[in-house]
């Protein structure tokens, strides 16, 4: 049976510079230059910047960052999307349906499907190929919302988009659900910091989402300077926290940004 070509185009790929070469697409691989890779083992899939400049990064055992003609990256990486290694699962789905607490008046439900990497979640459809990383995960439960009308069960995803909490939905037969749910949790389990948060902690992690500096902090909390340094060195060993100044000032990562969501709705 022939495989048959899809794509043939010129590309760069990144190895400490740019090196010109070809890309070939077939029904069940990549072939960049002398290097063949088959769809169903590519593990991830990324839209990269790389010095200002809009690349495809796909990781199969090591990363590869591809630079494509800008009129067909679009349509690279919505085929890599679709056939990369994944579970896959038939849904409608909404992806951010509110954004920081305000609901999104533009999004409607897409038929498509909601795919899983070890490293991704994925939200599939014609026009629209969103990945959400499963490090930016922050709970996963059912709820009755309306859909086509009617209240129905669907799973409700919440993640973190740029410092902002956001949730996505998921309707699919009910026991299709379920199963999901168990999987997603099982996933988020395997992946969530192992910190047990004390009550200031949780206050600082709050007051860090609030934008408030190290100085503000410290006064507010009515702790000392090198208190106040313990407790953002065990945020930043735990992974809710990043430094962003010498004098440890943080900004909070996904996994903060959510933990503050959990404790608001406490």
């Amino acid at each position: 049976m022939t495989n048959k070509v899809h794509l043939r185009t010129p590309v760069k790929i990144y190895t400490e510079g740019w090196v010109d070469t070809e890309l070939v697409i077939t029904d069940d691989s990549l072939i960049i230059g002398k290097q063949k890779i088959s769809l169903g083992e590519i593990e991830d899939l990324e839209d990269i910047d790389v010095n200002g400049v809009s690349c495809i990064q796909i990781k199969k055992d090591s990363k590869i960052i591809i630079q494509l003609p800008g009129n067909i990256h679009q349509q690279v990486f919505r085929y890599i999307a679709f056939n990369l290694k994944a579970d896959k699962f038939a849904v409608y789905f909404l992806p951010s349906a509110t954004v920081g607490g305000v609901v999104s008046s533009a999004m409607q439900w897409e038929k498509g499907y909601f795919s899983v990497t070890d490293e991704g979640l994925w939200f599939l459809s014609s026009k629209n190929q969103q990945r959400i990383p499963v490090e930016n995960l922050g709970s996963i439960k059912k709820d009755t919302r309306e859909v086509g009308g009617k209240q129905k069960v669907v799973l409700v995803l919440s993640h973190v988009e740029k410092s902002n909490v956001v949730t996505s939905l998921i309707f699919c037969p009910e026991s299709t659900l379920e199963m999901l749910e168990n999987y997603l949790q099982r996933l988020f389990d395997k992946h969530k910091p192992s910190i047990n948060l004390s009550e200031n902690e949780k206050q600082i992690l709050t007051l860090i989402y609030s934008g408030l500096d190290f100085a503000s902090i410290e006064n507010i909390i009515g702790i000392s300077t090198d208190e106040l340094n313990k407790y953002y060195d065990r945020l930043v060993d735990a992974g809710l926290a990043k430094v962003v100044k010498i004098r440890k000032e943080v900004e909070l990562s996904p996994r903060g940004v959510s933990m503050v969501d959990k404790i608001s709705k406490r």
